[in-house]
């Protein structure tokens, strides 16, 4: 078990965002499912603070800088509840907040 996604599956996503990783230097094995990936149309996109290894083969490099991550990801987590779960109400998702998660009790 690791603490990060299997790398083989970078191939099936339309979508892929690096953070505080260097996939050249740490998953050399790996890396070659991004350039695989991005052939087939997916979007890449790296936040670093500097112009990494990685940073040169992304589609949108995003110099962040110390605590303008977490500022980030809650944007983006913002978006994704207000127009998929408030402006867009979906019976799944409803059914599935009110059985199997602690969402409700943070409001």
């Amino acid at each position: 078990q690791t603490d990060v996604c299997e790398s083989a599956d970078w191939y099936n996503s339309k979508f892929i965002v690096s953070m505080a990783a260097n996939m050249n230097m740490t998953r050399t094995p790996d890396v070659h499912f991004i350039s695989e990936a991005r052939t087939e149309g997916t979007k890449f996109v790296v936040l670093s603070p500097d112009f990494s290894q990685i940073a040169k083969y992304c589609d949108e490099w995003i110099p962040m800088q110390a605590g303008q991550d977490t500022a980030l990801w809650m944007a983006a987590k913002h978006v994704i509840l207000k127009e998929y779960d408030i402006d867009r109400q979906v019976p799944y998702f409803i059914d599935d907040v009110k059985r199997d998660t602690d969402l409700p009790f943070l409001v």
